[in-house]
C-alpha cells in the first residue's frame, strides 16, 4: 500500500549568498571573519547563510512562530566549537551522545584496498623467475557445475596466501549477452557448507541473466561501464588479461556482520600476488545468505561499484581515490538499486513505498548517522558510523543532482575526491556542498524544501540514465529513532557539521553567541 504526504504550503526562500572561495581543499586562501550580526526571519524565510565566518554574535528577529535550527560547517581540523544563547521563548536543547558500539570488522577491507593500490601505483616491474605462472584467458567451459576449486581467503604482509579453502561450483551461467559483449557467472559454495540450491540460484538470478535490464550487472554497467576488459594488461603488466566471467565465492566468514567484499588482489597474476585466486570476483557470507538473501543482494550492488571503480578508476585513470568517496559511491549504489531488487536498502522503507515512512524506524543506515552526525564526512575509520554518514551524503547527492546521471560523472571525472564532486555536481566550492547538505538534513520532514536541500518528495524521485529509469524513495530523518542528535559543543574536524537546535515555535529576538576558532559556515534554518 502506498500512501502520500501532504503537501505543505508555507514557500521556501534562499536569502545571504554563497560560500566563496574557489577550491575545495585549499581553505587557507579563504579569508573568515568574526561579526556582530543581526538577521530578521520574516515569514517566507527559511535559510540564511554566513559564509567565512570566525565567533559571531547573532541577533534573531523572528517575526512569526517558527522552528529554528544552526548547522555549522567546520573548515578545519580540531575546532572546539561551541553554541550559547539568551533566548525569549524557546525549548532546550536536548544533549545525547552515544558511544559506537560496532567500530570494527574482522576483515579489514580499508587495508585490504590501501595493500592492492600499493602494488598498482608503483613502479614494480613484473621480473619472471624460473618457475614464473604466465596467466592466460580463462574459459567458463572448464567450469561445469560440481567441479572442484580451491581459493586463497587471506594474505600476509609479503603477499602470500595464509588461508585457502576448498569449494564446489554450484551454479554456471554461461553466455549472458550484455552491453559489454557475453559474461558469464561461476557461483562458487566452500565445501562442507549448506546452502540450498535455491539459494544459490536466486543469488545467481539476482546478479546475471538472460535478457536486459533485469539484473544487477545490467543496472550498474549501464550507468559505470564494464567491470574489466584487455585494456588492464595493456596498462599494466602486472593484470591478469581479459576476463568475461565474474566468480563468486560462498563461504563462512564466521561473522554475521560481514557481508562480502571485493579484494582487488585477485585482479593481479600469482607472479606478483601469490595470493591472487586470478579471477574477478567476489566474496559473500554464507551465513549472510542463509539469513537474509535480500541483503546479501544489496551487498552485491554495494562490491559491484567497488569493482567496476577499481578498474574505471584506479586501473584505466590512475586514480586513487580516498575510502570515503569509493565507500560513498557503493553506498549511494545500494539506495539506487534498492527498489530494483525489491530491498528497504538503507532507509529501511518498503521498497514500493516512496515515501519516508513511519515515525520511530530503527532499521537501515540512518539512526546511527543521526547518533553520530558530527563526524567529519572525509575522514574515515572503517566503522559503521563512517558508512552511516557517507550513505546520508550520497542519499543527498541522488536527490539533488541527478541521480544516476551523476554517478556516471563520479565515475569518469579525471579529478578525484572533492574535485570530482565539484566536477558532478557544478559547486564552486566543497564546504558549500557540506553546508546546503547539514541544512538538507533539518529539511528533510518537509516536502517543499527548495532545490538542493531536498531529500523528501513525499514519493519516489525519479532518475533515468541511458534509458533506464531508476527510483529514489523519500527520506525524513525524523522518522528514525534516534532522531537527529543537538549539541552545544563539539569538537569539528573538517568537513563535519554541528546541529543545534535554537528552539520550537519560537517570536521575537534570540542572542546566539557562536565561537569558532579558525573559520566555519553557518547555516541559520527556519521552517
Amino acid at each position: 500500500m502506498r500512501a502520500f504526504l501532504s503537501i505543505l504550503t508555507t514557500s521556501f526562500i534562499l536569502i545571504g549568498c554563497g560560500g566563496g572561495g574557489s577550491g575545495a581543499v585549499a581553505q587557507n586562501s579563504r579569508e573568515f571573519s568574526g561579526k556582530n550580526r543581526e538577521i530578521t526571519i520574516k515569514n517566507n524565510q527559511s535559510i540564511y547563510k554566513i559564509p567565512n565566518a570566525l565567533s559571531s554574535n547573532i541577533e534573531l528577529n523572528i517575526e512569526s512562530k517558527k522552528d529554528i535550527y544552526l548547522v555549522v560547517t567546520s573548515h578545519f581540523d580540531n575546532q572546539d566549537i561551541s553554541i550559547s544563547q539568551g533566548i525569549v521563548s524557546a525549548n532546550t536543547p536536548i544533549k545525547r551522545e552515544t558511544a559506537d558500539k560496532n567500530s570494527t570488522k574482522k576483515v579489514d577491507t580499508i587495508k585490504m584496498r590501501r595493500d592492492i593500490n600499493e602494488i598498482l601505483f608503483s613502479n614494480i616491474t613484473n621480473k619472471p623467475s624460473q618457475r614464473q605462472i604466465v596467466s592466460r584467458n580463462r574459459s567458463v567451459d572448464e567450469v561445469n557445475s560440481g567441479s572442484k576449486g580451491n581459493f586463497c581467503i587471506d594474505m600476509d604482509s609479503s603477499r602470500n596466501c595464509v588461508r585457502r579453502i576448498f569449494a564446489t561450483a554450484k551454479k554456471v551461467v554461461r553466455g549472458v549477452n550484455t552491453e559489454f559483449g557475453s559474461k558469464s557467472l561461476v557461483i562458487w559454495l566452500e565445501d562442507g557448507n549448506s546452502l540450498s540450491q535455491q539459494s544459490i540460484d536466486n543469488l545467481a538470478d539476482t546478479f546475471l541473466k538472460q535478457g536486459a535490464g533485469n539484473d544487477i550487472y545490467d543496472w550498474e554497467t549501464n550507468i559505470y561501464g564494464s567491470e574489466w576488459g584487455a585494456d588492464a594488461q595493456n596498462i599494466d603488466s602486472k593484470l591478469i588479461p581479459k576476463s568475461d566471467i565474474i566468480d563468486i565465492l560462498v563461504y563462512n566468514m564466521h561473522n554475521i556482520g560481514l557481508a562480502g567484499y571485493f579484494w582487488g588482489k585477485d585482479n593481479f597474476k600469482s607472479s606478483v600476488i601469490k595470493a591472487s585466486n586470478e579471477k574477478i570476483m567476489f566474496y559473500i557470507n554464507s551465513g549472510l545468505l542463509k539469513k537474509d538473501p535480500k541483503e546479501t543482494y544489496t551487498t552485491l550492488t554495494h562490491e559491484f561499484q567497488h569493482m567496476i571503480h577499481f578498474y574505471q578508476r584506479s586501473v584505466i585513470k590512475g586514480i586513487e581515490d580516498s575510502s570515503w568517496y569509493d565507500e560513498m559511491m557503493s553506498e549511494a549504489t545500494e539506495d539506487l538499486i534498492s527498489t530494483k531488487i525489491g530491498y528497504m536498502g538503507p532507509r529501511h522503507v518498503d521498497p514500493y513505498d516512496g515515501t519516508a515512512g513511519r515515525a520511530g524506524n530503527r532499521g537501515g543506515r540512518y539512526p546511527n548517522f543521526n547518533r553520530f552526525n558530527t563526524v567529519a564526512l572525509t575522514m574515515w575509520q572503517n566503522t559503521t558510523r563512517d558508512y552511516s554518514k557517507v550513505s546520508a551524503f550520497g542519499a543527498y547527492l541522488l536527490r539533488n543532482y541527478d541521480g544516476a546521471t551523476l554517478l556516471n560523472k563520479l565515475m569518469y571525472s579525471n579529478n578525484q575526491d572533492e574535485y570530482a564532486l565539484l566536477d558532478a555536481t557544478g559547486e564552486n566550492n566543497f564546504e558549500d556542498l557540506i553546508s546546503n547538505w547539514g541544512a538538507a538534513v533539518m529539511l528533510s520532514n518537509r516536502v517543499d524544501a527548495p532545490n538542493k536541500y531536498r531529500y523528501n518528495f513525499g514519493d519516489f524521485k525519479y532518475s533515468s540514465f541511458k534509458g533506464t529509469q531508476y527510483e529514489l524513495g523519500s527520506i525524513n530523518f525524523f522518522n528514525y529513532n534516534p532522531q537527529p542528535q543537538y549539541k552545544s559543543s563539539a569538537k569539528l574536524g573538517r568537513d563535519a557539521n554541528l546541529y543545534y537546535k535554537v528552539g520550537n515555535k519560537l517570536s521575537g529576538k534570540v542572542s546566539l553567541r557562536i565561537t569558532i576558532p579558525k573559520g566555519a559556515d553557518i547555516t541559520i534554518i527556519s521552517k
